[in-house]
C-alpha cells in the first residue's frame, strides 16, 4: 500500500462505538479490526477511567475520482442503488481511487462492569463518526436488542451533528456496520434474514469467527466491506462536523 507522507500531528481521528450485548465479542472483535498491516495493536487499552476499552488503528482514506455517468441504457449496480441518495456514498464503478489520506480509527467498547454518568455519555456520543452493532450468531436475540442499543446514540448524533430530529431508524443518519460473531460455532453459513436490523437500515453485514486473524486478509469481501465503511465513516466526519459550539 502505498501512502502519501503526512506529519503525525496532522492525521486526524474518527471515532467508532461497539454496541451489542456483553459477551457476543465486541472485545475480541475490537482487537481484530485494529490489526492491520500498518498498525499491528496487540490489545485493547483502558480509558476514561476504566470505562471505555479502545483500540486504534490507521486507515487510509481513498480519495475517489469521478467518472462519466453510466450509459442510461445499463443498469446501475446494486451498490450505486444503495448509495443515491447518501451524503457519504459508497464507492462506485463510476470512481476510482486516487491516493489516500492516513486517519486514525479509534474503536470504542463500553465496559459492560461500568456505569457511566449521563453527562459523560451524552458528550462522547455527539463525537462518533460511525457505529458498528455486533451481536452473537448463536443467540439471534443479541441481534434484536441492538435497537435499543441504538436508541441513545442516535439520538445524539441526529441533534448534534445533523441539528435536528430524525427517525431512529432512518438510513443515512450516520455509517453503520452490522457483525455477526461466532460464524465458526454453527454448521452452516445462515442466510441475511429479511426484517434483520442490516435489512432494516441498509447496512453491509459481516459474518466471522473473532479469533480467526484472516478474518480481514487483505483484499477479501470482509476486508473490503471493512474498508468501504471505514471510508463511509471519514466522509461522515468530513460532511456532518460536531459545531464548535457543541465541541465540549
Amino acid at each position: 500500500m502505498k501512502q502519501k507522507q503526512q506529519n503525525i500531528k496532522d492525521v486526524s481521528t474518527v471515532r467508532i462505538l461497539m454496541l451489542g450485548d456483553k459477551g457476543v465479542g465486541k472485545t475480541s472483535l475490537t482487537n481484530l479490526l485494529a490489526s492491520s498491516a500498518i498498525t499491528p495493536t496487540p490489545a485493547s487499552r483502558t480509558v476514561g477511567e476504566g470505562l471505555w476499552n479502545v483500540q486504534v488503528r490507521l486507515h487510509e482514506h481513498s480519495i475517489s475520482v469521478s467518472l462519466p455517468p453510466t450509459p442510461t441504457w445499463t443498469s446501475p449496480s446494486s451498490s450505486e442503488r444503495s448509495g443515491k441518495h447518501s451524503p457519504y456514498p459508497r464507492r462506485t464503478l463510476n470512481s476510482v481511487a486516487s491516493g489516500g489520506i492516513l486517519y486514525f480509527v479509534e474503536f470504542y467498547d463500553l465496559n459492560s462492569k461500568m456505569r457511566m454518568r449521563r453527562e459523560h455519555r451524552d458528550s462522547f456520543y455527539k463525537n462518533i463518526d460511525g457505529i458498528i452493532l455486533v451481536y452473537s450468531l448463536q443467540d439471534l436475540r443479541s441481534q434484536d436488542s441492538l435497537h435499543d442499543w441504538l436508541y441513545e446514540p442516535l439520538r445524539h448524533i441526529c441533534k448534534y451533528r445533523h441539528r435536528r430530529t430524525r427517525p431512529i431508524l432512518g438510513r443515512q443518519h450516520v455509517p453503520i456496520l452490522v457483525v455477526g460473531t461466532r460464524l465458526d460455532k454453527l454448521i452452516r453459513r445462515p442466510l441475511r434474514r429479511f426484517g434483520s436490523i442490516a435489512h432494516q437500515l441498509e447496512a453491509d453485514e459481516i459474518l466471522l469467527n473473532c479469533q480467526d486473524s484472516e478474518s480481514f486478509a487483505d483484499r477479501s469481501r470482509n476486508e473490503g466491506k471493512l474498508r468501504d465503511f471505514l471510508d463511509r465513516v471519514v466522509k461522515f466526519k468530513e460532511h456532518f462536523p460536531l459545531s464548535k459550539s457543541y465541541d465540549t
